[in-house]
């Protein structure tokens, strides 16, 4: 007799990661760049000459040339005395930057890397498929009102069981027809437009406006002395005096733009600002996992046409790359008692158990809160329900410090309530907003704009849509979110990660951001240290001159050895760790006798990872993960439905910490979301990181903090 098949068999994942099929790479020839008499050149300024010189080379000779290795690479090898005419042209077209270069000589005997092929696939032979992949995008596109979509993608490279990967990502935005100026006239200010993000014209960056800066005819002269390239000098030059100059915050880093050089992107979360069609700009953004992974195919089919790439891993064809984790997690409530993890229950096992440790002197002393009521009905009925529940069910009283009703919601009037109410001795600001497109991965736009001011200036907040107001059901999670960012622990892990022999016992997110006051460098750095079962240990910042390094005295600051001594501490880091940092954390080692495992934590660019699930596509499930080798992998932290193509994280370790042990350091650390029945897919060890960094960038963050309560939350 035949076993009955499982009721719900395992979903077939796969990936946006393709393997290289090496036979479409041509026979490839290197040659070593010769350089006259200098100082020799570091290898950042080594990078940036041979791409450049590999970009003048495409341009004057047949076949694929690429800088990659530390060499020349080509397929098509010119005679000796074609290749020194060739040079000798080059520095003549263009001796300021060539004027080092001697010659090129073959590199005889020479094989390529995989990193070598993966680079040569993606800087020479995938762009000579350009036109192909924007045609097949452009046929993915659809007219709209007021507005265009366009796809674009973007081929990252990877090493996979020592062979060269490529994955295949692609993003979709929608431009909005109507100028900035028009844009004003219809909102009837520019302050309005603070918020919305923008794409600059010459460059392609993208970023969100953070200020309306001034008039041209206030601001010309200004703008003229800071552009470098020829082609804004000419668009600052010829701009109306009355248009208006805008500051966007791109990747961390604040610029002036003229209206002018700005084109505004419409989004799922402020496509009220904007004369377009909602259900075309949801069927434009919100790409559901077949659509996304069509898309893909699309350009994915061009690549294999080429010969270039094989089909994508997925556990059919790497079973052995694919895990999820199934490691049981149960959480610690009020007098140790412990029950397993499930977001949806945790407030109903906090109301019946108690939470597990709470600040002493909430034993005689209310939770103070601040509000900033931005709805049009009165807060009052519901902030004594909330006093009601918060004593009744949980045992801890609320004091209302200060109510500030606003009216009319603009990022001015929020500015100033929350400068307000930043004078008051509070535990936090709880802030309510209207109703707005959202989920827990994305905020909207008004509570992302909330959230960055009270963040960026280091003050616990909350915010609330009004339809929670009027669930009752959502009370208790309510509570269990104001007690946690007033420094209670709801829970911990039963099961941390001190379990797992020789892992860690603290689990630090640590970011360093810079902001230039007058002629000098300040370097903020800001630390959340954690237990290894979740318990807040402290949250630390510090600001202190900085000179390109990173001092003892800010590690002091930051890492304390009272802290840190003797222990062994994974270090959470949003983005690629620089290697000043990477420098500074082996040197603190032995100073403090403490041990850091540095993972870097890459939320944006990630392949996606996908599950066919009974003839369905759907987004792999919540601890999917994905390890290409033994220091990165791709994670599902988001616990968003199967029908959203929710993106996971991209893992990166020191080459001494096991990938594994990271991933679950960051699947545990998620779970420390107390209060939200779905919890955001960043651990807490990152999460906000961005609003503090644009607190510190605009001076708003307190150059001190030593906190026991998670005001990053």
């Amino acid at each position: 007799m035949k076993p009955k098949a499982s009721a719900n068999p395992a979903p077939q994942l796969f990936t946006e990661v393709f393997p290289v099929r090496l036979e479409g790479i041509p026979p490839l020839h290197a040659y070593r760049v010769l350089l006259n008499d200098a100082p020799a050149p570091s290898s950042q300024e080594r990078r940036s000459f041979g791409g450049r010189l590999a970009a003048r080379l495409r341009a004057l000779l047949p076949g694929l040339w690429v800088w990659a290795g530390g060499a020349l690479l080509t397929d098509s090898p010119p005679k000796t005395a074609v290749t020194a005419e060739i040079i000798s042209a080059i520095i003549a077209d263009n001796p300021q930057v060539f004027a080092l270069l001697g010659g090129i000589e073959p590199i005889p005997d020479w094989t390529p890397t995989a990193d070598t092929l993966v680079k040569v696939v993606i800087r020479g032979l995938i762009p000579g498929l350009a036109p192909q992949i924007i045609a097949a995008l452009a046929a993915t596109t659809f007219p709209m009102h007021n507005a265009r979509v366009e796809r674009q993608y973007r081929v990252q490279g990877y090493i996979i069981d020592d062979k060269p990967v490529v994955s295949l990502l692609v993003a979709s935005r929608v431009i909005y027809a109507p100028t900035i100026r028009d844009q004003i006239e219809k909102l009837g200010k520019a302050t309005a437009l603070v918020g919305l993000r923008a794409r600059v014209n010459l460059n392609g960056a993208e970023g969100e406006i953070v200020k309306a800066v001034g008039l041209v005819r206030e601001q010309r002269t200004r703008l003229l002395s800071a552009a470098a390239r020829a082609s804004a000098r000419d668009l600052i030059s010829t701009a109306d005096d009355e248009s208006w100059v805008f500051r966007l915050d791109i990747d961390g880093s604040e610029s002036d733009f003229v209206a002018d050089a700005l084109q505004l992107l419409v989004g799922l979360d402020d496509m009220a600002h904007f004369d377009v069609v909602p259900a075309q700009v949801d069927r434009a953004l919100r790409l559901k996992p077949p659509e996304r992974a069509r898309i893909v195919k699309a350009v994915s089919d061009v690549l294999k046409d080429a010969g270039l790439i094989a089909n994508a891993f997925s556990t059919q064809n790497a079973p052995d790359h694919f895990h999820q984790r199934d490691r049981p997690l149960n959480l610690v409530f009020g007098g140790g008692r412990a029950k397993p993890y499930d977001p949806q229950t945790t407030a109903a096992h906090i109301k019946a158990l108690g939470d597990y440790w709470r600040p002493p002197r909430f034993s005689s002393e209310p939770i103070r809160l601040a509000v900033i009521n931005t709805l049009s009905e009165t807060s009052s009925d519901f902030l004594e329900a909330l006093a009601r529940t918060t004593e009744r069910d949980f045992k801890l009283k609320l004091e209302i410090v200060r109510e500030r009703n606003m009216r009319v919601l603009t990022p001015s009037n929020l500015d100033s309530a929350i400068r307000l109410v930043q004078k008051e001795t509070i535990d936090l600001v709880l802030i309510l907003l209207p109703n707005e497109a959202s989920t827990p991965d994305e905020p909207g736009i008004e509570a992302r704009y909330a959230k960055a001011q009270a963040i960026g200036r280091g003050i616990p907040c909350l915010t609330l849509y009004e339809s929670a107001l009027h669930r009752p059901e959502d009370m208790p999670h309510v509570v269990i979110g104001i007690m946690a960012r007033s420094g209670c622990a709801p829970f911990i892990l039963e099961d941390p990660v001190t379990s797992i022999p020789d892992y860690a016992d603290l689990v630090i997110g640590l970011q360093l951001v810079t902001r230039q006051v007058k002629e000098q460098t300040i370097l903020t750095g800001v630390t959340r240290i954690y237990r290894s079962d979740g318990a807040l240990v402290r949250g630390l910042a510090a600001s202190m001159p900085s000179d390109g390094g990173i001092s003892d005295a800010l590690l002091t600051a930051i890492l304390p050895a009272s802290i840190v001594s003797g222990r062994r501490g994974v270090i959470h880091h949003d983005g690629e760790i620089p290697i000043a940092l990477a420098q500074a954390l082996g040197g603190w080692e032995i100073e403090t006798g403490g041990t850091f495992c540095p993972v870097e934590i890459i939320r944006s660019d990630a392949p996606r990872l996908y599950a066919l699930q009974s003839g369905r596509i759907e987004t792999a499930p919540h601890g999917s993960i994905f390890r290409l080798n033994d220091r990165e992998a791709l994670v599902m932290t988001s616990h968003a439905p199967s029908d959203t193509a929710a993106a996971p994280l991209f893992i990166r370790t020191d080459p001494e910490f096991s990938i594994d042990d990271a991933v679950h350091s960051i699947l545990d650390f998620t779970v420390m979301h107390a209060g939200q029945p779905i919890p955001p897919k960043l651990p807490v060890t990152i999460h906000h990181a961005d609003h503090i960094a644009q607190g510190i960038r605009r001076g708003l963050f307190p150059s001190r903090i030593d906190s026991a309560s998670p005001f990053w939350l």
